[in-house]
């Protein structure tokens, strides 16, 4: 089976942001890089789904269709929040610049990109069914497979909301963090900030 472009294109999305949300552990030179390829694959990723933007301003508008533009527009606001507070405090990409950003557009980064990360999730969450990765996996199973998949899906969604008040993401959400959270092991950071975006995308 040819794996579409859609498909392949979410997936290195996602990669990326559980990359990019683990830079005390990729580095600052790696994680300005790894902003940058994201920017290329968003750009992508709104160009294999232009048909949305065409249908915009074309049928009526219900309550579900006007949560689903909401929440994109709020997406896309912390995403540009995220790239326009990183110039300022590159170090790499943008050193030419000589910009010296100090705390406060730090602080702003890190608000914006757990925004960002968060409501990716659940932009996945609720799009998720009609993209081509669901259909993938959209083949009629067995009623105990269906049960297992149901039971493994709700411990990792509340392993999700147990990481989330452990490495207390309120702080950052909140703007009251100037610095991405550390952890001693990267398998445990991807781990958790994995399990958070499933339980966002999940709820969504």
């Amino acid at each position: 089976m040819n794996m579409p472009a859609t498909v392949l294109t979410d997936l290195v999305l996602l990669l990326l942001f559980l990359l990019l949300m683990a830079a005390p552990h990729t580095g600052g030179a790696v994680h300005e890089w790894l902003g940058v390829l994201l920017s290329f694959a968003l750009l992508l990723h709104a160009w294999l789904n232009r048909v949305w933007y065409k249908s915009l301003l074309k049928g009526r508008y219900n309550v579900t269709r006007a949560v689903r533009l909401a929440l994109n527009a709020l997406l896309l606001l912390t995403l540009l929040g995220t790239l326009a507070s990183a110039v300022p405090i590159s170090r790499a990409v943008f050193a030419f610049l000589g910009l010296k950003g100090g705390l406060s557009a730090r602080t702003i980064h890190v608000f914006c990109a757990h925004w960002c990360f968060l409501l990716a999730a659940v932009h996945l969450g609720v799009y998720g069914k009609r993209a081509p990765l669901a259909r993938l996996f959209d083949a009629p199973r067995p009623l105990g497979y269906r049960l297992t998949s149901s039971g493994l899906s709700v411990a990792l969604a509340l392993y999700g909301l147990h990481a989330f008040f452990q490495r207390e993401l309120t702080f950052p959400l909140t703007m009251q963090s100037s610095f991405m959270l550390w952890s001693e092991n990267a398998a445990l950071f991807l781990l958790d900030y994995g399990a958070v975006f499933f339980l966002f995308a999940w709820t969504g």
